[in-house]
């Protein structure tokens, strides 16, 4: 089927631009937004976004003392998010959000943000079915 329709230059401007941002053709890319917007089942399974790898040789950072405070003191801050530089505690909050934002005001761009839960709670293990 063809379909030709009239759509505002600024509209078609952002479908040209946001084809080319995932590298397809402007056709493709407003037959795939139609079948995700048609097709809500399907648009659920495919990101918005493309993957992309934007440094390889970042140093890996030793987390090991932050989870070492985690387990000490998972009961006490269930439910919370929580804000780690090493085993220091840069701040406390309901949101990640806020916790971030906390943390960046005194100066810590590398904390370790977590959401916090306690002991109560089962933990995740990914793999295979049991």
């Amino acid at each position: 089927m063809t379909l030709t329709i009239d759509v505002p230059i600024e509209l078609e401007q952002k479908l040209e631009a946001e084809a080319k941002r995932r590298g397809i053709g402007r056709d493709e890319f407003v037959r795939v937004v139609l079948e995700e917007n048609l097709n809500p089942t399907t648009s659920r399974r495919q990101p918005p976004f493309a993957a992309k790898i934007i440094a390889t040789d970042l140093p890996v950072r030793d987390r090991s003392r932050e989870y070492a405070w985690l387990e000490q003191h998972r009961d006490e801050y269930d439910g919370k998010y929580v804000a780690l530089d090493g085993d220091t505690l840069l701040a406390v909050g309901d949101g990640a959000k806020e916790v971030a934002t906390k943390a960046r005001e005194l100066g810590m761009q590398g904390a370790l943000i977590v959401y916090v839960e306690g002991s109560n709670q089962p933990r995740f293990i990914s793999g295979g079915l049991w």
